[in-house]
């Protein structure tokens, strides 16, 4: 395959551009390197003839895809086609192993040749248009279907316009579906949501995707795998996607704790391949009018009645009065207080900022789900010195909150912390958390007691007991805790 020269002066040209992508490649060529870079080369080759023999030129390879050119759009589309049926013709029983599936944008627009390179926003429109396609299939603007329709047999589905990364202006698009495929079922035919847990559970570096989207909706690092594994990728996603109401929104999110850790490369890699998974979840919920709840809006989970108390009193409200009775409410105040601020405070006019109704709503932001809510009170109170009578209070606050999430009494908060030796990896730099832990100061309670952070040997546990229906803690004995720090 020979890329057609470019020339070094700078000048503008209206073409057909193709972009193909080959799916999943980072998976594949971790799981089998040689046998993949044979399928690529194998298939790319293929590609560069076909467009040649379609009067196109080669311009570039991505490594796992090229960039062509066509001066006419109708060439352009047909030798898509040509290449996604020849492509599925090479794959007919063969196992999934043995072949690779691709994903092809087209768009009209200007590309700008300069020093041997091509740029232009009509090439980083094709690029992204390329990701919207589904595996097979090609992913076409409006500006090349309006060209193209009354020549080709398209079978095209309107995907309606994308907001696609980058890009201003939102595109309308259509779907042309691979070999065999309705094109209706290759536009609803999978979840997006589905497809973008699956696209990750096949991440390389699936530990780092999790963690990251751990860190970036609970704004606290974890690195415990026992903790990771009670959430589920799927679980975190929608958490996520949720929480962030636009990809951009995501993206910023994803710097920002990316920007404190300390193996910012491989992390800013991680982000970017879980941006790409999760760009058509945000583009099926835009099409399908399905507003994503920001973190202004209402409180994610929130029950459909949480504002019709009896005078006029909200959930929050009636919460913050049952935990302030309580006999314990100073402590409870001080929990809270450092699950929203993820430092923990003595000073009593400190604490008293923020009315309590506030730390109920902003507990529940943090964490809308009694998973979660269970996750934060123990990773304060196994910090603090007088655990065992801490645990009581979170188990209080844990059985209070049940209004919010709407448990029966027979449900189990698991929520146990097993403090086994751990192997683990990056973690935040300790100077660049992004909240400050707890020092040792802060963690004393003020009673003066000595603080035992890093050789307690007790874990908590929350569960709701049916008979009582109140939440009570249980101490667990168990060994040294491992350091709170990553291993290098």
């Amino acid at each position: 395959m020979e890329r057609t020269p470019i020339s070094s002066e700078t000048h503008r040209v209206l073409a057909a551009i193709v972009v193909t992508d080959a799916v999943s490649f980072s998976a594949r060529m971790s799981a089998d390197e040689e046998g993949t870079l044979k399928l690529i080369q194998r298939d790319l080759k293929l590609m560069a003839d076909l467009c040649e023999q379609a009067g196109g030129q080669v311009l570039k390879s991505t490594g796992d895809g090229l960039l062509l050119s066509f001066s006419s759009a109708v060439q352009a589309v047909s030798c898509g086609q040509t290449i996604q049926t020849q492509l599925a013709e090479l794959a007919t029983g063969r196992s999934p192993q043995d072949s690779l599936q691709h994903r092809i944008g087209i768009h009209l627009g200007d590309m700008l040749f300069s020093h041997s390179d091509v740029l232009g926003n009509g090439v980083n429109i094709a690029a992204r248009l390329q990701t919207q396609s589904v595996p097979g299939g090609i992913c076409i603007s409006q500006t090349v279907y309006d060209v193209v329709k009354a020549r080709l047999d398209l079978n095209a589905q309107f995907l309606g316009p994308l907001h696609l990364k980058n890009i201003p202006e939102p595109v309308a698009a259509y779907q042309i579906p691979p070999i065999g495929v309705a094109p209706e079922e290759a536009v609803t035919g999978a979840d997006p949501l589905d497809t973008a847990v699956q696209t990750l559970k096949q991440d390389p570096d699936l530990r780092r995707v999790k963690k990251l989207l751990f860190g970036t909706r609970q704004n606290v690092w974890e690195n415990d795998p026992t903790v990771l594994a009670r959430f589920e990728l799927q679980e975190l996603l929608e958490t996520l996607l949720e929480h962030y109401p636009t990809l951009d929104y995501l993206e910023t999110a994803f710097n920002s704790i990316v920007a404190r850790l300390n193996r910012q490369t491989s992390y800013l890699a991680v982000a970017g391949r879980i941006l790409m998974a999760v760009q058509p979840v945000y583009d099926h919920r835009h099409r399908q009018q399905i507003p994503p709840a920001s973190a202004d809006q209402t409180i994610l989970g929130a029950p459909a009645d949480a504002t019709a108390i009896t005078d006029g009193e909200s959930i929050y409200q009636k919460i913050a009065l049952q935990l302030t009775a309580s006999p314990q409410a100073v402590r409870i105040r001080k929990l809270l207080h450092g699950v929203v601020n993820n430092r923990w405070e003595n000073d009593p006019a400190i604490l008293a900022q923020q009315n309590m109704d506030g730390l109920v709503a902003s507990v529940y932001k943090i964490a809308p789900t009694v998973k979660e809510l269970s996750y934060h009170l123990d990773r304060i109170v196994k910090r603090l010195n007088r655990q065992e009578h801490y645990a009581r209070i979170a188990a209080t606050v844990v059985g209070v909150f049940q209004q919010l999430y709407g448990l029966d009494e027979g449900t189990v908060l698991a929520n146990v912390e097993d403090k086994t030796t751990l192997n683990v990896g990056e973690s935040p730099q300790p100077s660049q958390l992004p909240h400050s832990e707890p020092s040792q100061a802060q963690l004393a309670e003020a009673s003066g007691h000595t603080l035992g952070e890093s050789h307690s040997n007790t874990q908590t546990r929350w569960e709701t007991i049916p008979t009582e229906g109140l939440t009570r803690a249980i101490t667990i004995a168990s060994g040294t805790p491992p350091p709170c720090h990553d291993a290098p």
